[in-house]
């Protein structure tokens, strides 16, 4: 084996460095440099993650600004993040569903891993859908239907196609939210009726593009109000509830043990045991944990104003 090149010093030395977006530019120098056909796949692959995973949302074009948002999820909080066993069954299906895309893409054979997600609001399908592109180390792009909507009635289907255009040969989670806001019935060919009509036909066309190494996961909390040839487009359709008890104590246990600060306490206990939705259990801890650093400060306060 011949030795490193110049390329592969260099993104050593900014990982070293902690030169992180230095060391992607200098591995995707080092991909260039790779011309054996058996490599190419994996290497186009890795260079449109490189690529997109530089992006900051000042950096898009122009004509998407404003309608998606990408997030760096490298920092996802794993430690404290719990996954429930509905929630955990689900990345398993998406995980698989990226091994038969890669697989089927070799007989030039698209498959969709697109999931719905339906349920309560809070009950982290948002959360999850970040978790999912943490775990499978690919860009999170976030699109709101609701504000894309309000914003661009009267173009939101053109728009919907420039998204997808964007991220057709990228892979990503594209997580679309509040779906419901499009997927009224259709057949209504004027004013906004006309308009979410062509809309949700213009997604179905985009879901059926998607290419190999691309997730979907919509959310909605109204998932009666999808058109039916919308659902069937997505491969994947789970409801979010809160947790019950059991998953409530469980996800207090994790968030608090990454947390040294707090301890499983009797007001945590009984509070386990209530009806809660994710988003208010984390709500809660993090009430109870700024009133134990406030009472700390207040304390260190008091003690600097005696000496």
């Amino acid at each position: 084996m011949s030795g490193l090149d110049k390329n592969m010093l260099l993104v050593i030395e900014c990982l070293a460095k902690n030169r992180i977006q230095d060391a992607k530019k200098a591995a995707i120098a080092c991909c260039a440099n790779d011309t054996t056909k058996k490599n190419q796949r994996q290497i186009n692959y890795c260079k449109n993650l490189l690529n997109i995973g530089s992006l900051e949302l000042t950096t898009l074009p122009a004509n998407l600004q404003g309608l998606i948002h990408i997030q760096d999820v490298s920092d996802f909080p794993e430690n404290r993040y719990y996954v429930g066993t509905v929630q955990r069954q689900l990345y398993d299906k998406i995980y698989a569903g990226t091994q038969v895309a890669y697989r089927l893409a070799d007989y030039a054979i698209s498959y969709r891993n697109g999931s719905l997600i339906y349920g309560l609001p809070g009950t982290g399908k948002t959360e999850f859908a970040k978790y999912v592109a943490y775990k499978l180390q690919i860009p999170y792009i976030y699109l709101n239907f609701s504000n894309l909507i309000e914003s661009y009635l009267g173009k939101t289907a053109k728009n919907l196609q420039t998204v997808f255009q964007y991220c057709q040969n990228v892979p990503c989670v594209l997580m679309l939210d509040e779906i419901d806001c499009i997927s009224l019935e259709r057949g209504h060919d004027t004013g906004a009726d006309g308009e979410l009509g062509r809309t949700t036909i213009s997604l179905m066309q985009c879901l059926d593009t998607l290419a190999a190494g691309q997730v979907v996961i919509a959310a909605t909390n109204r998932s009666d109000r999808l058109d039916k040839a919308l659902l069937r487009r997505f491969r994947n359709k789970v409801e979010f509830t809160p947790y019950g008890p059991d998953e409530e104590l469980q996800m207090i246990q994790k968030f608090i043990k990454d947390i040294d600060a707090l301890e499983l306490d009797t007001d945590l206990q009984n509070y386990a045991k209530g009806n809660h939705s994710q988003a208010e259990t984390v709500d809660y801890l993090t009430e109870k944990l700024g009133s134990l650093l406030l009472q700390d400060i207040l304390e260190a306060e008091k003690k600097r104003a005696n000496q």
